[in-house]
């Protein structure tokens, strides 16, 4: 992002620079006003991005990456100049001589970035892009022979955590070259604790039943599981692919499913972070004064944590304002809850504060929840996200297992409709009656009607408690 900006303020320098050799002569005025809007083109280069998949690509080669970067800056180079040409006939007044001159001048330093973030992630020792995290569920000298061929072609390209043990089998003597993160039995809460994002899994170290348990524990959270050319769990979706210096048969998860296209996954993600950044901006003043006034009116940080589940069961840090006392989940165990299954309300909590309960009713306390959007853990529209602590380490509910399977395809959302529909005045039943009609039903369409219903729901103040 830093390259593009830089890249818009050299294009326009360097148009002013050409001025004795192009037919029209611009003043620095004219040059920064028919300039392409940099908003724009830092948003058509977040949907041009992802739509070429680059994201996803941890390959970091020299090679790899002047393709990337020539890709992307072709493909959102060629859109502005068909912007230009076309918007001069509606009127809309944009230097084509400025948008061609973009291209290169993009296009070198946006490599130079590339190349600085892997110079500079080398002498760091870390990747770049983010790390994946990988652990290898098997045990002796396997394993052994496993990591330290797995080390010699990663390159530090990863993060493997460590070591899952099968029943029965003894993490002691054997060698292993990272450290044991738990055993199978407890496999999801492994998962979260080393935040994991790839297993790989040595069939001949585990029973056939217990790799498929793991199979599906795996894929139910979100993690791809890598394995051996052998017979896979039965209902696996498998994708072939090489990768880390190895033929690997990848079990999708299921969150990877038919729910959204990736076209649809891309438009709504788009819309996440346009709208997420957009509100922080300029709710910015209000977030500040919130924050301010929390921490003068009651003892105790101004923002509320606490691990929610996400999409896949995954866990995520929650983010809110502060809007009862301090430690108050310490109090919990005390009260009566008035509502059930995984729902916890009071309509007269004590713990809540007097600033609280305004925020409370007129939802100001969820506006960090902004950040969690940005970060990708959470959407703007989507189902309620519930406190990890209600539901099983594998972020799913034995109580209400086809309700909480189906939630875990989605990620939760700041509004839906849950929200708009009642609150804290319908039961938990009806809040999974809502859940399930959002994931049956969802469309761009109904994401706009909750977005527009929501301002009128939060001014009145409806089922807020």
């Amino acid at each position: 992002m830093a390259a593009l900006v830089a890249s818009w303020y050299l294009t326009v320098e360097l148009r002013l620079l050409l001025n004795p050799v192009m037919a029209l002569q611009l003043s620095p005025a004219d040059a920064w006003r028919v300039a392409p809007p940099p908003a724009g083109i830092l948003l058509l280069w977040m949907a041009v991005i992802p739509w070429l998949d680059n994201y996803r690509n941890r390959d970091t080669s020299v090679g790899r990456s002047l393709r990337y970067i020539a890709q992307a800056s072709l493909v959102c180079s060629a859109l502005l100049i068909v912007a230009a040409f076309f918007g001069r006939s509606l009127g809309v007044g944009i230097s084509r001589g400025t948008v061609l001159l973009f291209a290169p001048v993009s296009f070198a330093l946006l490599l130079g970035a590339r190349y600085a973030a892997l110079l500079g992630a080398a002498r760091l020792g870390q990747a770049w892009p983010a790390h994946e995290r990988v652990a290898v569920i098997g045990a002796g000298q396997e394993v052994h022979s496993l990591v330290d061929m797995l080390r010699s072609v990663w390159n530090g390209a990863v993060t493997l955590s460590g070591v899952i043990l099968p029943q029965g089998a003894s993490g002691e003597g054997q060698g292993n070259p990272v450290p044991v993160l738990g055993t199978t039995r407890e496999l999801a809460a492994v998962i979260n604790r080393a935040r994991l994002n790839r297993v790989i899994l040595l069939n001949e170290h585990v029973a056939r039943d217990e790799a498929e348990e793991c199979s599906r524990i795996l894929r139910s959270m979100d993690v791809i599981v890598s394995r051996a050319l052998a017979p896979a769990a039965s209902g696996a979706r498998l994708h072939l692919t090489e990768l880390y210096g190895m033929r690997l048969l990848d079990e999708l998860p299921y969150t990877v499913g038919p729910l959204l296209t990736r076209q649809q996954e891309l438009l709504k993600r788009a819309f996440d972070v346009a709208g997420a950044a957009a509100t922080l901006v300029l709710l910015s003043p209000v977030l500040l004064f919130l924050a301010i006034i929390i921490r003068i009116t009651s003892p105790g940080p101004a923002f509320y944590r606490s691990m929610r589940v996400g999409k896949g069961g995954r866990h995520f840090t929650f983010l809110k304002f502060r809007s009862m006392c301090d430690r108050a989940d310490q109090r919990r165990n005390t009260l009566s809850n008035e509502q059930g299954g995984h729902l916890f309300k009071l309509r007269d909590d004590p713990r809540v504060t007097p600033l609280g309960r305004y925020m409370r009713r007129y939802s100001l306390d969820e506006l960090p929840q902004l950040i969690n959007v940005l970060r990708g853990e959470m959407s703007l529209v989507g189902p309620r996200p519930l406190p990890a602590e209600d539901f099983d380490p594998s972020g799913q509910s034995s109580a209400f297992a086809a309700w909480s399977e189906q939630r875990s395809r989605v990620l939760p959302g700041i509004t839906g409709l849950w929200q708009t529909g009642g609150r804290s005045n319908l039961p938990f039943e009806g809040m999974m009656h809502m859940d399930l009609e959002y994931i049956r039903n969802w469309s761009l369409g109904l994401d706009f009607r909750i977005l527009l219903k929501t301002p009128v729901t939060v001014i009145t103040g409806n089922g807020a408690h």
